[in-house]
């Protein structure tokens, strides 16, 4: 079950790794509204087969799909994510939108459901989803699902099922129809703030997406006359922990991506703090700018510092006008966020404490040991185990130096390498075992100029693993070779 239960959260984190700030509906029989939408480049384009299609219209409306996504011109590599609004799963309408997103020559990479009630829906649908992917010659599993988790009221019972069932990537919320479901006769109070069963709703979506490790998107804001109360909201939404908005206009497009993306200053902030925690490591709490700052604050600097790469954002060379027109994700140059050190920073006795820590599971220890096709009882026999001069299991040393060379990379050569050219020496002093928490320092034991490739560095680092006792459970000196600063910096 660890095993599993490790599968379900690292995939669920991979499919939310898209930029979602923005995802735009656009109605299924209208090529205007798409061609408007694509110019304002939101991060999704939501084609709806659902709300926005009459019943009527329905074979229409997936006619029009197939057209528009078997025009490759319409979409680049560097374009939006295609998602499609199909029908509910209890209606007879969905299987055939699901053909018409996937079927195309540029299918559809997510389906948002409507009106899901519990996980086992989406599990029925992935199942139709996986067959048409086969058949198309589609990856199977590569198509993720983003619910509208909030439409029923039995949905809010069943919320954390929902959130990690297989496929999902993120997750939303929509209040008209759980109003019309429980006979409400508005969603928002006369100053225009969610009545309290609606802002519930709203935070049991935030909160399950969270601990499933999926993206939150806050719901459509539909008075397009207020454009304060607008951005207001999206600000909000931001606070609270929401990745991204739904948009029903594309005036509020640019409105979304500029609320969703750290500015220049907040990403500043962020490395400033950063640094400073690094400098001040066991220390516990420390000041930043008149404030006492400690873990959360860390969490949230690096949470800025993602959601800035996520969005292809740098600080340098990016002015505040900038910063609401990223660059592209996969752009090249000194502009990259980066937390690790330049050639030039790296001298010869230069030690590193290592910001991040880690206390070892048992679930570790069993998952990276058979995922190694280690057979050793050291690691997997408790019973075994127990007889040897340790009295219980290992955690097996492979884990550890990749832990320790993990751990370090923040502050040494995040963004800042070119390859790591191997180990030149790897000890274990003493054994590590469950429930260790392990810290880390990096000592720079040599650096030189490469002889073929003057613009770059080789250094020797000495990556060094504690225990919480303090006592030195893994060295490893390996070889890296560098960038050199970068002339504009």
């Amino acid at each position: 079950q660890a095993f599993l239960d490790f599968v379900v959260m690292h995939s669920s984190l991979a499919r939310a790794a898209r930029v979602r700030r923005s995802l735009h509906f656009v109605p299924a029989i209208n090529r205007k509204f798409l061609e408007k939408a694509l110019a304002v480049k939101p991060d999704t384009i939501i084609l709806d087969l659902e709300d926005s299609v009459p019943s009527d219209q329905k074979p229409i409306g997936r006619a029009r799909v197939t057209e528009w996504l078997n025009e490759e011109s319409m979409w680049s590599a560097s374009g939006p994510e295609v998602c499609v609004r199909i029908n509910p799963l209890d209606t007879t309408h969905w299987e055939a939108d699901v053909q018409a997103a996937l079927g195309s020559t540029v299918a559809a990479s997510a389906l948002m459901v409507p009106k899901v009630v519990h996980g086992d829906d989406l599990r029925r649908l992935g199942d139709h989803v996986a067959s048409v992917e086969r058949a198309g010659g589609i990856p199977e599993g590569s198509t993720v699902f983003i619910p509208i988790a909030s439409e029923v009221p039995d949905a809010i019972f069943n919320i954390r099922g929902i959130a990690a069932a297989p496929r999902v990537a993120a997750l939303t919320w929509g209040c008209e129809d759980l109003s019309a479901a429980i006979g409400a006769t508005a969603t928002r109070d006369a100053a225009g703030r969610y009545l309290s069963v609606f802002e519930h709703a709203r935070v049991q979506v935030l909160l399950a997406a969270k601990a499933a490790g999926v993206q939150a998107i806050d719901g459509v804001f539909t008075d397009l006359q207020d454009a304060k109360g607008f951005k207001s909201e999206c600000a909000e939404g931001l606070q609270a922990g929401f990745d991204g908005k739904l948009s029903i206009h594309p005036n509020q497009i640019q409105v979304i991506n500029a609320a969703f993306t750290p500015s220049q200053q907040e990403i500043a902030d962020a490395h400033e703090l950063l640094g400073l925690f690094a400098e001040n490591s066991g220390a516990g709490a420390f000041r930043f700018k008149g404030q006492m700052v400690d873990e959360p604050h860390v969490k949230r600097a690096r949470a800025v510092l993602a959601r800035a790469d996520a969005a292809g954002v740098s600080l340098v060379g990016t002015s505040q006008d900038d910063s609401n027109h990223p660059a592209p994700h996969g752009a090249k140059g000194p502009g990259r966020p980066h937390h690790g050190k330049w050639f030039e920073e790296l001298s010869e006795g230069l030690i590193i404490q290592h910001a991040l820590t880690r206390t070892v599971t048992e679930t570790d220890n069993i998952l990276f040991t058979t995922m190694s096709l280690n057979p050793a009882a050291l690691h997997l026999d408790y019973n075994q185990a127990k007889a040897t001069e340790f009295g219980q299991p290992l955690v097996n040393s492979m884990f550890t130096v990749a832990l320790l060379v993990g751990m370090s990379v923040l502050e040494t050569t995040h963004g800042t390498t070119i390859a790591n050219l191997g180990f030149d020496e790897v000890t274990f002093p003493r054994p590590l075992f469950y429930g260790d928490t392990i810290t880390a320092e990096t000592e720079v034991i040599t650096a030189r100029i490469s002889k073929s490739r003057p613009t770059q560095g080789i250094v020797c680092f000495e990556h060094r693993a504690f225990n919480q006792n303090g006592d030195l459970v893994c060295r490893a000196r390996r070889n890296a070779l560098m960038k050199c600063k970068p002339p504009a910096l």
